[in-house]
Formats: structure tokens, sequence, C-alpha cells
């Protein structure tokens, strides 16, 4: 279809268009009209860039998280749905390697990039991870840190170098999108997944769901960025009104256990965007890495304790992720009280030196300096957490597991309860506003044993939370809602807000009068007031649409 064709459907688009696309939106036509609007802009952007031809239409949404945080990269479970604000990309092929893209953001320069430029690189030829850590690649990239380019010349890149380096046809691109940045709904990995899927398309490359996931995360990497895979997975596996429950594991990506969930008609998920930031640096960014770090070993410490109780070398060696760490897995070992005897001989924090003198880790030095290479000597950390991010990663993938079954059975509070929960291993401040952990001494792991409470009642330990998103929690559900908590990797961002459905306008209202305020401002630390338009506008709906692909052209 010619992009002035195009144009006019979006303009006043008629029953056969909203048709056309309401397998991927759904039959939502205020979600439809919506998302045709942003689709008119970028085609009208495309005319005004590149004039009048032929185009093709691609699209990747946001994504959030209902439950599993900071578990994907350690094989916990997930609950991953799609959110409806997207990335959409208008694209022409052109006879040459140079792709030519504009962006319909004009804080965004324009971008024209050869792909026989790193095709000739000395280092393209090599594994990718040795590509992209070559001194000049990665001069180049933090040359532009934070700049569009990076991710959309990783995505081509590495698409690239997935064919052996064979040469790309280029194209003519617009690029749109009403996914805020910032906000913990990953509009970097959805634009990555919108090039990666229109580069393919154009140069008619088979690309397998397991590939495009593997594909983004990398491509991601190029730009500085070591992430997981969940948020790739949840773009390319979502589905309409649905989320999936899926433990991945990262040196087995085996998609077919993943399952679809259908989302209550009666429930709502609001997203919340804090107008947060993630910005570390120095002794901040030292302190978010700290978990991370000892999430990297806390497995196989557990694993060496449990081998010091006497536990079967075998039954050890069925625990490779913290998704094997379930219900009955804990029932085999006689319950959840034998976990909090297992953790109570885990320190709940330790000297890195003596984490090496007793524990059997030959990974510590590679792990350490992966994570603090390149954080100046004296900040370095000396001790760990060690415990509570370990109990929080357990915790987290078992409420994840029993998340979709609470709804599915109708237990909408239940599962509410588990968000916040979830939350509370993550919360910095109380209501009071003073510093907040979740208390995992010997004592408070000799209650939970005695009582012998399901370890997904247990909050844990990780802290990734912020004051600004601590406060939304806690306004959402004083407004009434199920539940609520982070989505994402924390620090800054969006809340997700479970309610009942009818309940969704009040809480709407009662969050957003409370984002107005100068109170939340100096909360957030916002150099002015959100504003009650703005603050209203803060609060959307969350709607599972269709995951990553080509929007057909009626």
């Amino acid at each position: 279809m010619n992009a002035s064709t195009l144009q006019r459907l979006c303009a006043a688009p008629d029953r056969q268009l909203l048709h056309a696309v309401e397998p991927i939106y759904g039959d939502s036509s205020d979600i439809c009209r919506e998302r045709v609007a942003l689709l008119a802009n970028v085609t009208a952007k495309y005319l005004s860039e590149f004039g009048d031809g032929p185009v093709r239409v691609f699209r990747c949404p946001g994504r959030i998280n209902l439950r599993g945080m900071h578990v994907d990269t350690h094989g916990g479970y997930l609950n991953l749905m799609t959110h409806q604000r997207e990335v959409i990309v208008v694209a022409s092929p052109t006879e040459d390697a140079i792709f030519r893209l504009r962006n319909l953001d004009p804080e965004f320069a324009p971008l024209d990039f050869d792909s026989a430029v790193w095709a000739q690189h000395p280092a393209f030829n090599t594994a990718w991870d040795r590509f992209i850590t070559d001194a000049s690649v990665q001069s180049r990239v933090l040359s532009r840190r934070g700049h569009w380019a990076n991710y959309v010349e990783g995505a081509i890149a590495r698409i690239q170098h997935h064919r052996n380096g064979q040469p790309l046809t280029g194209f003519r691109a617009v690029v749109g999108s009403d996914l805020p940045r910032g906000a913990a709904l990953s509009s970097s990995t959805a634009l990555i997944l919108a090039i990666i899927q229109t580069v393919s398309a154009l140069n008619e490359i088979a690309v397998d769901p397991e590939t495009l996931i593997r594909l983004g995360q990398e491509s991601e990497w190029y730009a500085g960025a070591r992430t997981g895979m969940s948020d790739q997975t949840a773009m390319v596996l979502g589905g309409r009104d649905s989320f999936v429950n899926v433990a991945i594991h990262p040196d087995d990506l085996a998609l077919n256990a993943a399952r679809y969930v259908p989302f209550p008609d009666g429930l709502a998920v609001l997203v919340v965007d804090s107008h947060t930031t993630r910005s570390l640096s120095g002794a901040q960014l030292v302190e978010y890495t700290r978990n991370r770090f000892a999430y990297s070993l806390a497995l196989e410490v557990l694993r060496q304790e449990l081998a010091a109780m006497g536990m079967d070398a075998e039954a050890i060696a069925g625990i490779r992720y913290l998704s094997d760490l379930n219900a009955a897995r804990l029932a085999d070992w006689g319950g959840p009280a034998s976990l909090y005897e297992c953790l109570k001989r885990i320190d709940e924090s330790i000297d890195i030196a003596a984490l090496g003198a007793r524990y059997d880790l030959p990974q510590l030095p590679g792990e350490y300096e992966r994570y603090f290479g390149t954080v100046e000597e004296e900040l370095r950390p000396k001790t760990i957490n060690l415990r509570g991010p370990l109990l929080f990663g357990i915790a987290e993938s078992e409420r994840a597991r029993v998340f979709p079954d609470l709804l599915a059975e109708g237990e909408f509070e239940e599962a509410g309860g588990l968000m916040t929960v979830g939350h509370d291993g993550d919360r910095v401040l109380d209501r009071c506003g003073k510093r907040f952990a979740s208390d995992v001494g010997d004592a408070s792991l000799d209650r939970l044993a005695k009582a012998a409470t399901p370890v997904e009642y247990c909050p844990g330990a990780y802290g990734a939370s912020s004051p600004a998103l601590d406060f939304i929690v806690d306004q959402a559900l004083d407004a009434g809602a199920l539940g609520a908590s982070l989505t994402g990797g924390g620090i800054a961002g969006a809340v997700l807000v479970l309610s009942l459905a009818p309940d969704a306008g009040r809480i709407c209202e009662a969050i957003a009068s409370q984002l107005a305020t100068e109170r939340y401002q100096r909360i957030a630390k916002l150099e002015e007031p959100i504003g009650s338009g703005l603050a209203t506008a803060s609060i959307v709906r969350n709607h599972g649409v269709a995951g990553v692909g080509e929007i057909p052209l009626v």
C-alpha cells in the first residue's frame, strides 16, 4: 500500500481498517482508534521525509510483569503481559545498504547507517560478545550513550552478524512511539524488536520466536545494557487479553513450556507513571548492583549449604534455577521449615573475601569484575547482603508461579496480596517515611518455620524500590486497590495497580490527586508539580495486545 493511501485511511478510519487491526489490538474501538492515530502521525512524517511510495508497517508493544520481579536472569517464574502503547515503524526497502531512519519525536536526530561499516570491522566475524567488547566498538557506543542510534545500530548489526556478515538491503523508515521513556515499560527493547522485525521482513529473513528473543537481548548488549530476556519474551509471545506464565532458562530457552492465561474480565491493571527515571552513578549505582551481584552467587551458596545439611546429591543437582524451588520441591524436603532452617545458615551480610573463603565459588572473581569492573576502586563494595536477596528470589518466583492459578480460581484479593508482599521485598520506606527493610533475621525465620508459612508470603529483602514508588503503592492501597507493586528493574518508572474493574476509575482519581500535590513533588524530587491534567494522563489502564509483528495493510 502507498503511504498516501494509508494516510487517507488513517485520517478517517473506516470499518475495514478497524477490522484489520482488531486481531492485534482487540475489539475495543477506543484502543484501535488510539493505535490508528499513532500510525497516522508516523505515516504523515514518512510522507514529509521520503515522499509517497509503497510501505509496510511493523510494531512492537510495551510490556509489564504482573509478578516475577528481578528473577528472569536466574530462571524464576514470570507473568508477562503486553502493554498497548507501542513503537511503530513505517518503512520501505531501498536498493542499497543504507538505513535511513527518522523519528516522530524531534528530540531524536535523523540517523543514516551503512550496514557495511561493521561488516568490514576486523572483529565482526568473531563471536558477538567479542565484537561488542572490542575497544573501537565500545568507544563508538560510549560516545553516544543514551542516543537512539545505539539501539538501532545494535539491532541492525546483530541481524547482519546472525547472517554471517551477508549484506543487508537498507530501508527508509520513520519510527514513532507513545511508550513513555524511563517508565519501566521497556521502550528501548520495543524499539530494538521493531527494528529487527523490519529488517528481517524486508530482507526475507525467517526468524523464529526463540531466535528473535535472543537477537533482541544481544542487540541491547551492544547498547551497553546487559539485560535478561523477560522483556523480549513478553513482547514476542504476547497475546490479546492474556498474559504469559513462563520460567526463562537463559541457557535453554524452551518456550513450549509457556502457558497463556486469560486475564479476568472483572479485573483491571493500572499502569502509573511515577515521572521518575533511573539514572544511577557512583555509590547509588553500587548499592543497586550489590543485590544483583549477590543473586549471581546465591543459588550456588544455597546448594552448598543444602549439601552440608546432608541433602542427597541428586536432589541438589536438580536445583538449577529459582523455578526449581517450588512448593513440590519444598514438600520433598519436609516443607518450607527446612528452607528457613537452611537460610539461617547463610549470613544476612557477608564480607566478600569471607564469602570466597567459606564457599567453593570459582566464578566469584569474574562475577565481581563483571558487576563492578567499571566502578572506581574506592566505591567497590567490600560486603554484600546475601540472605535477603536469596529469600526474595525464591519467594518471588513462587509468587509468580501461583499467581495465575489464583486469578483463574477467582481469588483476586489473594493475588493482589501477593503483589503487595512482593513490593514489600523491594520497599525502601515505610508509610511514615522511615527507612524500611524486611526482617530476614534468625528469629523471623524461626517464626515463619513455626507457622509453616508458605514461602510465597515471605517478602524477602531486595530493596529495588524508591520513595516515589513506595508512595504510589501506598496511595493505591489506601484507595482500595487489591494490590500494587513496582514493575521492571525498580528505582524509578511505573507502578502496577490491581483492582476490581468497577473500582478502577475511582482508584485512578485518588492516585492522580496525590500525584498532583507538592508533597509528591518533594518525594519524587521533581523540579515542579505534575499538575492535575498530567497526573490524570499518567495513569493508563493496561490492555494486552498481540506481540511484535507486522500490521497487515488492507
